[in-house]
């Protein structure tokens, strides 16, 4: 008997609108496992191919796209179909020559295809930072990976994005979260539009501090939290 609360699927309709499905076809979803995203940011590899890619039509034929070394996910193979995959995650599909880059616009996923030497670097943005053992500082990033860095070479902030290699995690360089930068917000009501920093307006107490971004419709006003920084060639 299959289990009530269905711990491993999700039901189509409750789905997260990140995952921007269309709500059709069998009543459940895979459900990612707990990993580098948090299940509402994020998708099963499953579901992604069968549902956003359209590569495969049912579960089995994604365990076979899987299971021939045909997926990888920041450079890494995948075969789980279970892997969650979300914000700013690489797709790369070698035999097909394809690659996207995982983004979000108006609080849904958007696969957004990139060049094969795009996917080799990725943006992770730095949620958190503090000291460990020898004085190292450990940058703690939105995707769950940490990136360790030596006291003296500490010149990053929470907030600022890290242009990593993938796989190997070399630091490529940093986009600092200040004036002018260019900022893409990937939540709330303005998830998917991107501009420049013009003020980051703090508030008293443990309110959310504010920013105003420049678009090229106008200005618009977020929560800092919600901004990644990135640079001209992102897409």
């Amino acid at each position: 008997m299959a289990n009530k609360s269905n711990k491993k699927h999700l039901k189509r309709g409750a789905s997260s609108v990140f995952h921007g499905l269309v709500r059709k076809g069998s009543k459940w979803l895979k459900k990612p496992s707990p990993g580098k995203h948090a299940l509402k940011e994020s998708i099963s590899l499953g579901s992604l191919l069968t549902e956003k890619l359209g590569l495969a039509e049912n579960k089995k034929q994604a365990k076979i796209l899987a299971n021939h070394d045909n997926i990888l996910i920041d450079g890494a193979i995948v075969k789980d179909l279970k892997q969650p995959v979300g914000l700013m995650d690489v797709l790369s599909i070698p035999k097909l020559g394809k690659n996207y880059r995982v983004t979000a616009n108006k609080g849904t996923i958007k696969l957004v295809e990139i060049t094969a030497a795009e996917a080799k670097t990725k943006y992770c943005k730095i949620t958190g930072k503090k000291i460990i053992k020898k004085g190292k500082i450990q940058l703690n990033l939105h995707d769950s990976r940490n990136y360790l860095i030596e006291k003296e070479e500490d010149k990053f902030k929470v907030g600022d994005t890290l242009i990593l290699s993938i796989p190997k995690q070399e630091l490529k360089g940093v986009l600092k979260l200040e004036k002018n930068a260019n900022c893409f917000i990937y939540r709330g009501r303005h998830s998917g539009e991107t501009g420049k920093l013009e003020e980051i307006q703090e508030k008293a107490g443990s309110k959310e501090s504010d920013a105003k971004i420049k678009t090229k419709d106008g200005e618009i006003i977020t929560l800092k939290s919600y901004l990644f920084v990135i640079d001209d060639k992102f897409k």
